[in-house]
């Protein structure tokens, strides 16, 4: 699945702030980027702007940690929903920050996140600050049980002996903030708005 994540010229995007400049984006012919969400607010525009730019938008739904607590049963529809009806779709920014937001609901959003993408067979992007432990531990769960979906580590801070263990889990990494051993997948991000 690491071939998944080299088709891409940016592994990690986000919406402009201002709604209004969605309509002002141009997407070169030959980009292909992955577009995240981090709330359920920002699911139709993402939505709407890969069905603008086909096979050069990639479309990623999910939850960012900051905002866990929007994680609830109705967003786990619409997810599942849009799971099923988007060509392409990807689960993403979800995961763990120590330095903001409610730590609980962050652990449940991401665990769950994480199932649907096991149970769809569809990528995750992962957002990890301060909580490589714990982020190792439950991927290591799912990859023990057979169930770990791909996964990108954005921006990753860590150890290069933590990042050989998610490499071994077959993990990819985009724009690490620290030299990787040669064994690490890496490919580019912007993590920047859409302009």
């Amino acid at each position: 699945m690491l071939d998944f994540w080299n088709l891409f010229t940016d592994a990690h995007a986000h919406l402009p702030e201002n709604p209004a400049d969605d309509e002002k984006i141009a997407v070169p012919a030959t980009a292909k980027i992955l577009l995240n969400s981090t709330r359920p607010a920002d699911f139709p525009r993402v939505a709407r702007l890969a069905k603008k730019f086909p096979g050069q938008i990639v479309p990623a739904f999910g939850v960012h940690p900051w905002f866990a607590e929007e994680w609830n049963p109705e967003t786990k529809k619409i997810l599942c929903n849009l799971l099923s009806d988007t060509t392409g779709a990807n689960i993403g920014e979800i995961g763990l920050d120590r330095c903001r937001g409610n730590f609980p609901a962050q652990e449940k959003a991401f665990r769950e996140q994480l199932a649907l993408a096991s149970e769809f067979r569809v990528p995750v992007t992962i957002h990890i600050v301060r909580t490589f432990g714990k982020t190792e531990e439950i991927l290591r769960e799912f990859f023990v049980a057979g169930t770990l979906p791909p996964f990108l580590l954005h921006a990753y801070s860590g150890s290069p002996e933590q990042a050989k263990i998610f490499s071994g889990f077959g993990g990819a990494f985009s724009s690490p903030k620290k030299t990787l051993p040669p064994e690490c997948f890496v490919v580019p991000e912007s993590d920047r708005p859409l302009l």
